[in-house]
């Protein structure tokens, strides 16, 4: 991932301080200084949920595997640069959703609406 397609932010977090966000997929989570633990987002394991969570010292990085709700827990004062992947311009998303339905973008395809062409039956409740 090239760093123009990055975007970036810098959190400076007091002891004890948590931050809650959303990290997409690819994600890099990078501890400049300080003490951190990050939780990611809740998964399911085994019928129970779990919240995976890792401590961070200086220089080390947290790279997100699934797109979720992250916390980040401060135990001392931590500076923490945080690098999401760019969102696709918002033409591609009208795109998507314009012919994803029709099923001409593989992976997007919703399944043929069967009920629209039935013609409705009166029930022997209704009146």
């Amino acid at each position: 991932m090239s760093p123009a397609k990055l975007s970036t932010e810098t959190y400076q977090l007091a002891a004890g301080q948590c931050l809650r966000l959303h990290l997409e997929p690819g994600a890099v989570v990078h501890l400049e200084s300080g003490r951190l633990t990050v939780a990611g987002p809740p998964r399911w394991l085994a019928e129970t949920v779990c919240q995976p969570a890792a401590t961070l010292a200086p220089g080390a990085v947290y790279i997100a595997g699934i797109a979720g709700w992250a916390t980040l827990a401060a135990g001392g004062a931590a500076t923490v640069h945080i690098m999401q992947p760019a969102p696709p311009p918002g033409w591609w998303r009208l795109i998507k959703s314009r012919f994803g339905r029709s099923g001409l973008l593989l992976g997007n395809a919703r399944p043929p609406d069967t009920k629209a062409a039935e013609i409705p039956v009166p029930h022997a409740t209704s009146k």
